[in-house]
C-alpha cells in the first residue's frame, strides 16, 4: 500500500492523487516499461484527470516519468483489498518513461 503523488506544474508542491494504492506489479523505472496498481475507485477522483497524460510522479521514495495509459474498472485482485472486495476498484497502467534523471 503506498501513496500516489504528483509535481504540480510550478515543481515545488507535491500533490496526492491516490492513497492508497497497490502495486501488482514491480515499480521498473527503464523507458517502455509497464507498471500496474490497483486503487479503489472513491481513492482515484484526481488521478483520472491524469489518463493520457505524462506526469512527474512520486510512489515509495521513488520520482519518475510516466504516462497514465489506462484506469479502467476492474475487480480488485492485490491481497490488501481483500476485506474489502465489495468496494469498486480501478486498475491503471503507467507506461514508464523513466527516473526524474531522464528529464
Amino acid at each position: 500500500m503506498s501513496a500516489l503523488s504528483i509535481f504540480e506544474s510550478d515543481r515545488q508542491t507535491i500533490a496526492v492523487v491516490a492513497n492508497p494504492i497497490f502495486l501488482t506489479s514491480d515499480l521498473r523505472m527503464m523507458r517502455g516499461a509497464e507498471v500496474t496498481f490497483e486503487v479503489f475507485e472513491t481513492d482515484a477522483n484526481r488521478l483520472e484527470n491524469f489518463v493520457g497524460t505524462t506526469q512527474l510522479y512520486y510512489l515509495d521514495g521513488r520520482l519518475f516519468w510516466a504516462a497514465l495509459k489506462s484506469l479502467e474498472p476492474s475487480q480488485g485482485t492485490h491481497p490488501g483489498l481483500s476485506l474489502l472486495r465489495d468496494k469498486p476498484t480501478l486498475r491503471g497502467v503507467f507506461l514508464m518513461h523513466g527516473d526524474h534523471s531522464d528529464a
